[in-house]
């Protein structure tokens, strides 16, 4: 996709990446992911599955996450654009007491322009991306266990960046993500640290002509999650940690 193209800014060179960080490793924490069916989710499923009790959400026709399924780790099949379908999994999602959530869903709909605007599409746009998110975060504080939310944002999502126009469906369902994370993050200051990540231009099915592998990007996501820094709550970072314009 085009737009994608527009994204390769200097911190988000796959050569900048790899001469960063040690790979660190989340262990013994009780982790909530979606989107753990492909791309950067699967990628991050994959990296902290062996160390960690895991939920992960995937979507209904996927069996990517299966062959990792055992006693600590459950896959459920849910149709994240469902509101009532995700409603019905709020039992396990108390039962299980997340410590972390990884919310890396999301689709980009098909729209370049308001002419071509659906209201049935947008819906499940905002319903992945934006609203099971919110949802999921919200059924997880029932639990009064949770530690951390990771939500896997965009700059796409920055009235500051858009100098372009068009993509309505994932701009504005990614400004309400950010939006969201920044009010959370206000609220729940010193108590649960959220992080808001623009992971750059990953090479996903998604986004075909993405630059950064995606194992390398769930491990700078993974990275962040265990330094835990506090200052970065409350705004939209890159994978390097560089604090990018709202």
């Amino acid at each position: 996709m085009g737009i994608f193209k527009t994204l390769k800014r200097k911190y988000i060179k796959s050569k900048e990446l790899l001469s960063k960080d040690q790979n660190l490793r989340l262990i013994k924490k009780n982790i909530l992911i979606t989107g753990a069916n492909s791309g950067l989710g699967l990628s991050i499923f994959k990296k902290i599955v062996n160390n960690n009790n895991i939920l992960a959400f995937v979507n209904e026709n996927s069996d990517q996450a299966e062959k990792f399924k055992s006693d600590s780790v459950t896959i459920l099949k849910c149709d994240l654009s469902d509101i009532n379908n995700l409603a019905s999994q709020e039992q396990k999602i108390k039962d299980f007491k997340p410590n972390i959530i990884i919310n890396c869903a999301a689709i980009f709909g098909d729209t370049d322009n308001f002419n071509e605007f659906n209201f049935e599409k947008y819906h499940k746009v905002l319903n992945i991306n934006s609203i099971a998110p919110i949802v999921i975060s919200k059924m997880s504080l029932k639990s009064n266990t949770l530690e951390q939310i990771i939500n896997i944002s965009s700059e796409m999502g920055s009235s500051n960046l858009n100098k372009t126009g068009n993509y309505f469906y994932y701009r504005s369902s990614k400004k309400l993500i950010n939006s969201f994370s920044q009010n959370f993050s206000i609220e729940f200051k010193n108590k649960i640290n959220l992080y808001c990540i623009h992971p750059g231009s990953v090479k996903t099915k998604m986004n075909t002509g993405g630059i950064i592998n995606p194992d390398l990007a769930a491990q700078k996501i993974i990275n962040i999650s265990v330094e835990n820094d506090e200052n970065l709550c409350g705004v939209l970072i890159d994978l390097n940690k560089n604090i990018l314009p709202w």
